[in-house]
């Protein structure tokens, strides 16, 4: 198997939290070097909010689907849109599976797909325990154009929040356009890289509290997390700004 055959099917497990540590670090490396892949993630960053919208019992009878049903071809609506690279073939997806254990998992837990590792491609790995108090995890957006990708974990812990947030920005690739600093998209600049970035975290009101702050490393995966006094359902959404500028850079909402 080709190693663009290796990840096509990666992105949805990352960002439902379904792959396991060394996969996740894998995966990450890969990301890097690979923007389609860095798209991909960043137009899933909705499915755990989307997945956890839908009801427990029609979750749950996803999971049941007979074979004729499982068999056929998912409307032209839902099919992911793949970059064409001449001279490789990439496996289809087998969309049906995955979603309905996802969205049963989170019907059952009520968090981001820490329990669909197996659906997913994971292997023979023993089921995780799902509670209502497990741990959400949401997929960073990008606000203005950049080579970082990122996801969020948000870990129920006493009355308020753990936000842990892994990112990484790659080792080639555009530096965030904005009016302050205005630069072409082919532009890369490895000093920006290098920039100080924030995450701040948004309630339901709009109030924005800073959090961790790190500086951002080329080709490097970054692990920044800080306490918040919100209790995950209270907050709207993580954004990752830039410290120099106040710039929104990334954002992750908590539908």
């Amino acid at each position: 198997m080709s190693g663009l055959d290796r990840y096509a099917d990666w992105d949805a497990a990352y960002v439902l939290g379904s792959l396991s540590g060394a996969e996740r670090h894998e995966y990450e490396e890969h990301l890097a070097r690979c923007p389609a892949c860095r798209r991909a993630v960043a137009e899933l960053a909705g499915m755990p909010g989307l997945l956890a919208r839908v009801p427990a019992q029609e979750a749950l009878a996803l999971d049941t689907l007979d074979d004729e049903v499982l068999r056929a071809e998912p409307p032209a609506s839902l099919m992911p849109v793949l970059p064409v690279v001449e001279g490789t073939s990439y496996r289809r997806r087998d969309w049906r599976v995955p979603a309905a254990a996802a969205a049963a998992a989170l019907a059952i837990g009520g968090v981001g797909g820490y329990a669909v590792s197996a659906a997913t491609g994971g292997g023979e790995r023993p089921p995780v325990a799902v509670s209502s108090n497990g741990p959400t995890r949401l997929a960073f957006s990008p606000v203005i154009p950049s080579s970082m990708t990122a996801v969020v974990d948000l870990v129920p812990s006493g009355r308020g929040t753990q936000v842990q947030v892994e990112c990484q920005y790659a080792a080639t690739g555009p530096s965030p356009t904005s009016t302050s600093r205005p630069m072409g998209a082919k532009d890369y600049d490895p000093a920006w890289a290098w920039a100080d970035y924030a995450v701040w975290v948004v309630d339901r009101h709009g109030k924005a509290v800073q959090g961790a702050v790190w500086t951002a490393r080329p080709d490097k995966v970054m692990r920044p997390s800080a306490p918040s006094a919100l209790a995950p359902r209270d907050i709207a959404a993580v954004e990752i700004r830039l410290v120099a500028t106040g710039e929104t850079v990334m954002r992750a909402a908590n539908t």
